[in-house]
């Protein structure tokens, strides 16, 4: 049910939209907005003046006969809850941004003190090696006792999310932050993965229901993801994306700034080794790295069980092989076939899973503190 005194900042909210500086100059004029809704019913418009022709257009719109009873019962018909700048469930660290959402619309929990709550955040174009990290942060950011923040975006954000679902019983892993209505599922893709946030997490936006997934929204969006969070982990990157946006707007917001290192030759790295060059971020290669800068200590999981047949065959061929001891690349490509390239993808996946570990000198070892394999 949406709380009756949230109905006058609904109203000005759904004239202003994205437009924060509008809104509180509104509510800079008026100290009580029922002054307000009384002027523009009466046709007074003169002390709005600050909003743009269509702003007042709307808000005029907005005021007419029934409009704000079917608006809510809309919301409450569709699952939809509302929170506004002004609630004490409004997100703490949301609020302490320069231009924070006047309105959230959400699905789901909304808490507004998450604990240790870390944005991951990538490319939609992700390697295998990217797609294991994101899984692999995600899970142990949850088991850590933090929150993952993405934007339900395919690639690196998804698969994130899915690593802090994995984590059964765990209270608020995931939010992910929509560019779009909250009733628009994009990409169409992921509409299972919206229907587990919302069952298990929460999906929130500022935008209007009904709102399409339009490139220009996505900005609005990304400011939201590093508000929301502590710090900010960027996995996979090009040179120009969407995650670095993301990450130049959290050292605005004055978060943290974490990055994933990856191979010098592909480019989908070239986006975070910059980052890291350029000293816009610090490189981490585990969640202890991210926790021991907000004092939270070290992280170490207990062993899990993979089963053997779940891997795929150049897998199996290098677990095997590592069973008789430590190998370094050549002989491992020696012994169990494929490209370079690809027993390199694989290696870096069988690392970012836990059952093989890296040694000094490109030299590889079975994990067995990490996983055990199942046969």
């Amino acid at each position: 049910m949406i709380d009756p005194s949230d109905r006058l900042e609904l109203w000005l909210h759904y004239a202003t939209g994205t437009r924060y500086r509008q809104f509180s100059a509104v509510k800079e004029e008026y100290y009580y907005l029922e002054e307000a809704w009384e002027d523009v019913q009466k046709g007074r418009m003169e002390r709005l003046s600050m909003l743009s022709e269509e702003s007042r257009k709307r808000l005029k719109e907005a005021a007419g006969d029934g409009f704000m009873d079917r608006y809510i019962r809309w919301l409450d018909k569709n699952g939809v809850n509302v929170v506004t700048s002004s609630s004490y469930l409004y997100p703490t660290l949301l609020a302490q941004i320069p231009d924070p959402p006047a309105v959230l619309f959400y699905k789901g929990a909304l808490n507004g003190d998450l604990q240790l709550p870390i944005a991951v955040v990538g490319t939609r174009r992700c390697t295998d090696y990217g797609k294991e990290v994101a899984k692999k942060f995600g899970r142990e950011l949850v088991k850590a006792g933090g929150t993952v923040v993405s934007g339900l975006a395919t690639g690196i954000d998804g698969y994130a999310a899915l690593g802090a679902l994995s984590v059964e019983g765990a209270q608020d892993p995931t939010v992910a932050v929509l560019g779009c209505g909250i009733d628009v599922i994009y990409p169409k893709g992921n509409e299972k993965l919206y229907g587990a946030i919302a069952e298990r997490g929460c999906l929130v936006t500022e935008f209007l229901p009904k709102t399409p997934a339009l490139p220009q929204n996505f900005p609005f969006r990304n400011r939201i993801i590093s508000g929301l969070s502590l710090g900010v982990l960027v996995v996979e990157a090009g040179v120009r994306s969407g995650a670095s946006i993301t990450a130049r707007l959290a050292l605005e917001q004055g978060r943290e700034v974490f990055a994933v290192p990856g191979r010098i030759t592909d480019l989908m790295s070239a986006g975070t080794n910059g980052m890291i060059r350029r000293g816009e971020a610090k490189a981490v290669t585990s969640v202890t790295d991210i926790l021991e800068e907000f004092g939270e200590g070290s992280y170490h999981e207990e062993a899990q069980s993979v089963a053997f047949t779940d891997l795929n065959p150049l897998e199996q061929r290098v677990v095997k092989a590592l069973e008789t001891g430590e190998k370094n690349e050549d002989e491992l490509l020696e012994c169990c076939g494929g490209g370079v390239e690809e027993l390199i993808s694989t290696l870096t996946g069988l690392t970012f899973s836990g059952i093989i570990k890296q040694l000094p000198g490109s030299v590889y070892a079975l994990d067995p503190l990490q996983t055990t394999i199942v046969y």
